[in-house]
């Protein structure tokens, strides 16, 4: 990786903060946006990327671990014995992606930019955000709600709950003449916004109310999840990556409607299909798809994305044959547990 002054005021992501962060801190704090209680309790850890310094703005990937949990710490030169599990899941991954298409690289690298990290295995900077975006490009390839062979193909995807970019870089490296809209939390979105505008200088990202109503104009639109009922385009795809399994069962009907009326021809989903922790979510993810779609639930694994041991595929399967004869002998009254492990949803019309 090159090394870069990371104090350096002059750089193209910076300048991009300083010009956005009125439109950001005007959303946040004037228009009093509103999240919930869990969220609020998240977006705490991170309010002081509305006053970053250089120094951590050019190293905006390590800051990333307010979202999905990973930092550059795992991946560091004394933790290299780690690498082999990560080479074993590619493996894996590699095998299973052979057997959907033979012809196809649906893997693409962590960028070395903003610091960016990981292991590198195959001349390709691997972590466990790469290992599962891997994994839903395959889950989409596999459905054919995609054809990556198709790649030129002009279309609108609309991602909800982006983070900070990784799968939208993924996507639209793959597909580059994809139009791609991200609704998130506003708190998050500044994340996606400065990752993106950095991983494809020559494409527009913009904010939605701000600068763009519509994709028209730009590459990336980026839309408030506050504003979502603004928008008033069309879509041809929607995509949740762990995010509809942290919401109440309203809020994921809601989106569905909304991805349906929008023209949607699928939704695919990688969520803990009923999640245990949280009681709000009163029916399972598979459920509310299947009020406006026709739901197939697709194997990639026989591990969730989360396990980086392999060996694991055994256990996994023991440990659903004991969560079904608990549910059937009664010692479970409800199916929360046994829905809650990960699945690749894919609703189609």
């Amino acid at each position: 990786m090159v090394a870069l002054d990371r104090s350096n005021k002059n750089t193209e992501v910076y300048k991009n903060y300083l010009r956005v962060l009125p439109f950001f801190k005007d959303l946040i704090y004037n228009n009093k946006s509103s999240i919930s209680k869990y969220w609020a309790e998240e977006v705490s850890g991170f309010e002081y990327i509305f006053d970053y310094p250089p120094l951590i703005i050019n190293d905006l990937r390590s800051h990333c671990y307010h979202i999905t949990g990973e930092s550059p710490y795992p991946y560091r030169s004394h933790h290299e014995f780690k690498s082999k599990q990560f080479s074993q899941k590619l493996n894996l991954l590699k095998s299973a992606s052979l057997e959907i298409d033979k012809n196809l690289d649906l893997l693409i690298s962590e960028p070395e930019i903003l610091g960016g990290f990981g292991f590198k295995i195959e001349d390709k900077f691997v972590n466990k955000d790469t290992l599962k975006f891997f994994e839903c490009m395959m889950a989409l390839q596999k459905s054919n709600s995609i054809n990556a062979n198709n790649n030129e193909k002009e279309s609108i995807i609309c991602e909800i709950g982006g983070g900070w970019g990784g799968f939208a870089h993924c996507f639209c490296t793959i597909f580059p003449n994809t139009k791609y809209i991200i609704t998130d939390l506003p708190n998050t979105l500044i994340f996606s916004y400065l990752f993106l505008s950095e991983a494809f200088p020559n494409k527009k990202v913009k904010l939605f109310n701000y600068e763009s109503e519509s994709t028209q104009d730009c590459d990336f639109l980026l839309i408030p999840n506050t504003e979502f009922d603004k928008y008033k385009g069309n879509i041809d795809g929607a995509i949740n990556i762990c995010s509809f399994q942290e919401m109440t069962s309203k809020q994921v009907s809601d989106y569905v409607e909304n991805m349906h009326d929008m023209g949607a021809k699928f939704i695919y989903s990688l969520n803990r299909n009923l999640n245990k922790n949280n009681l709000a979510l009163e029916r399972p993810i598979s459920d509310h798809i299947s009020e406006k779609y026709t739901v197939e639930k697709i194997d990639i694994i026989k591990i969730p994305y989360t396990e980086l041991n392999v060996s694991q595929i055994r256990t996994s399967k023991i440990n659903l044959i004991k969560n079904i004869i608990k549910l059937i002998i009664g010692k479970k009254n409800n199916k929360r547990s046994l829905e809650n492990n990960y699945q690749h949803l894919i609703g189609k019309l």
